[in-house]
């Protein structure tokens, strides 16, 4: 299995996400700064990690999760404070952030999608390209490990 994985931040890299005996291992392909050069049919499939993406070890066992379920997002628990705005900013209650959690990256996706969303804007924007792509990330779960080792 070959899957084109796209490192989206302030610039694009692209690399192969390779799996060979049930582990993980990524081939740094190329980086781009302009998507447009992005040169590849609308229709190959790909993996979009942005700096929501989890560190590793727990991104290669969240990566094996989302590869092999029909899930095409994944989620994360909510870590900041999550208050209620009125329309004048002023806050007028706190939420309890164990009710809620936040999608996130890796997210299963294709180049026309990604052609597309830079196509109307300058700036990569998690939120932004799920609004813009809603009818395809119809599916997600939490694809939270059970257990992972972390190495000091």
């Amino acid at each position: 299995m070959q899957i084109l994985v796209l490192e989206v931040n302030s610039s694009i890299t692209l690399f192969n996400l390779n799996e060979i005996n049930g582990n993980l291992t990524f081939e740094k392909i190329n980086e781009i700064d302009n998507p447009k050069f992005l040169d590849y049919p609308n229709n190959t499939e790909c993996i979009i990690l942005d700096n929501t993406a989890p560190d590793e070890p727990k991104l290669s066992v969240v990566l094996s999760n989302l590869l092999s379920s029909e899930y095409k997002v994944t989620t994360n628990n909510v870590t900041n404070a999550i208050k209620k705005i009125n329309s004048q900013g002023q806050i007028v209650e706190h939420l309890n952030r164990e009710e809620y959690i936040r999608l996130c990256t890796p997210a299963k996706s294709n180049i026309g999608m990604i052609k597309s969303y830079f196509e109307k804007y300058a700036e990569w924007n998690l939120n932004k390209f799920m609004l813009e792509n809603e009818e395809y990330y119809d599916k997600y779960q939490a694809l939270e490990p059970e257990v992972y080792l972390e190495s000091k």
